[in-house]
């Protein structure tokens, strides 16, 4: 039987926002107040862009067909194995539709899409060589391989993607055979493994400029290495498209710069041992944000996001990590920062337990996991490695029209501490939650207004307001925050 057409409604409101409690009275006169803990300026962050040969290759001459009815997989690999051969060069992808399964590039290459060039998956599982699990008859498994990535790469050197064209992974077929919509179904619906649309491993140089990559299975970009380089990029799907992360950068010495996104998962999933990464002037829509997390074993040092618009977004800011995962995350920046109508605007987590939340008794689902170190929650194999998150400043931050200012949630064994918020602005319905946060938390000219509560619930927690030290349990219960609504 075929499946129902895949629809996941996303939640949207706006409230109009009038203030009942707020810290205007207690913020300084002053437009700008730095802290005492703010870190010293360091050198930019740069990334060295790729070295590429002059030479060119169009994709037509070794067959390719811009129909979407010639298999252009062979093109492709011809064409790449001819650059491989010269030493390097550029594939010039020309006006058309390619259809092509999965294929892999090579060092010194850019594969440039020109204006009205696009690169697309097949539409059907037939075209992949798998089973369509709709004609799994009921009550048997599903048994389909595994589809590499769509374009991917291995221990490369000097690589680029370039152009004004369009990289499109058809991921429409995938989406409704997922693990989290089967969630929605009685045990035993059929799983399909899903690939990634670009991943690119162990790369040294990397430059992703002016393509548009949309409807990916799962996650649309996925680079690791050094010196990576991803600017004015468009990377969409629907907002209810499971697992389409838009970016999941790990490495050295990361560029992300005057991109949009609108995805259905992460925006942009700072990988776990990456350093010196640079986010500027991206505009994110629909998604989960910026994120660092949940694993962290291996920690995230000397990251700067600033310049960056957020609307819509699902989640903001947001740093997560678990006992068991966690590790080092410090010297983390984030600076002039516009939100709206974002659901939980800035979200520190350190009990993160989101792929088994638990339920609040108002029916919502949470993903904050005991505060009990000891809960058989964190003693499932997980062993050690404590979340340590410490020096993270925030400053020149607005928000508007959300349910929460945000939260810190801490580990009572190893509290975040040296946090600063300095120049934020928020109207929220709620204000901002610190639970077992640690020494050093400062909020410096800092105005939250709240339509209900507090503007600062404190719960196991002490922190300075304005000039001002407070200390909890205070505003109430820490509860309401965990589900973000």
């Amino acid at each position: 039987m075929k499946s129902p057409r895949f629809f996941l409604p996303a939640a949207l409101f706006c409230l109009t926002l009038t203030a009942s409690h707020s810290l205007a009275a207690d913020a300084p006169a002053a437009a700008s107040t730095p802290t005492a803990s703010a870190p010293a300026p360091k050198a930019e962050i740069t990334a060295a862009l790729p070295v590429i040969p002059d030479a060119k290759f169009n994709l037509k001459d070794f067959g390719g067909v811009g129909d979407y009815k010639t298999d252009n997989t062979e093109a492709f690999q011809k064409a790449v194995a001819a650059i491989e051969a010269a030493g390097g060069g550029h594939l010039i992808v020309p006006e058309g539709i390619y259809k092509t399964l999965p294929f892999q590039l090579t060092s010194k290459m850019d594969l440039h899409l020109n204006p009205g060039a696009v690169i697309k998956a097949p539409e059907t599982f037939a075209d992949y060589g798998i089973p369509d699990p709709n004609d799994t008859p009921p009550g048997e498994r599903y048994v389909g391989g595994r589809t590499p990535p769509f374009i991917s790469g291995n221990g490369l050197t000097d690589v680029a993607i370039t152009g004004s064209g369009t990289i499109d992974g058809s991921g429409k077929i995938f989406w409704i055979w997922s693990d989290k919509f089967a969630r929605l179904y009685p045990p035993g619906r059929a799983v399909v493994q899903r690939p990634q649309l670009i991943s690119i491993s162990g790369v040294q140089r990397l430059h992703i400029d002016g393509v548009t990559l949309t409807n990916s299975p799962t996650f649309h970009l996925v680079p690791r290495g050094s010196d990576i380089t991803i600017e004015n990029v468009r990377i969409s799907t629907p907002s209810d498209a499971p697992n389409t992360d838009a970016m999941d950068p790990g490495g050295q010495r990361i560029v992300i710069r005057n991109c949009e996104i609108d995805t259905g998962d992460d925006d942009v999933a700072v990988q776990q041992g990456s350093s010196d990464v640079l986010i500027e002037g991206l505009t994110i829509l629909h998604g989960h944000g910026i994120s660092i997390g949940s694993g962290t074993t291996r920690g995230i040092n000397h990251m700067i996001v600033r310049d960056c618009t957020f609307d819509g977004t699902d989640n903001g800011l947001r740093i997560k990590s678990y006992r068991g995962g966690g590790g080092e995350v410090h010297d983390i920046s984030y600076s002039n920062i516009t939100m709206k109508n974002v659901r939980r605007p800035f979200d520190i987590n350190m009990l993160y337990n989101g792929n088994t939340p638990t339920i609040l008794p108002n029916g919502l689902q949470s993903d904050v996991g005991p505060r009990d170190a000891n809960d058989p929650v964190w003693s499932r194999g997980r062993g050690g490695n404590i979340p340590n998150f410490h020096d993270i400043h925030i400053s020149n931050l607005t928000i508007t029209n959300s349910p929460i200012a945000g939260r810190m949630i801490g580990v009572a064994e190893q509290p975040p501490h040296d946090i600063t918020f300095t120049n934020v602005t928020v109207h929220a319905d709620r204000g901002f939650l610190v639970q077992d946060g640690g020494a050093n938390i400062t909020f410096t000219n800092v105005k939250i207004e709240p339509l209900v509560g507090d503007p600062v619930v404190l719960d196991k927690a002490t922190v300075k307001l304005n000039g001002t030290d407070k200390t909890g349990p205070v505003g109430g219960s820490p509860e309401v925050f965990y589900s973000g609504n």
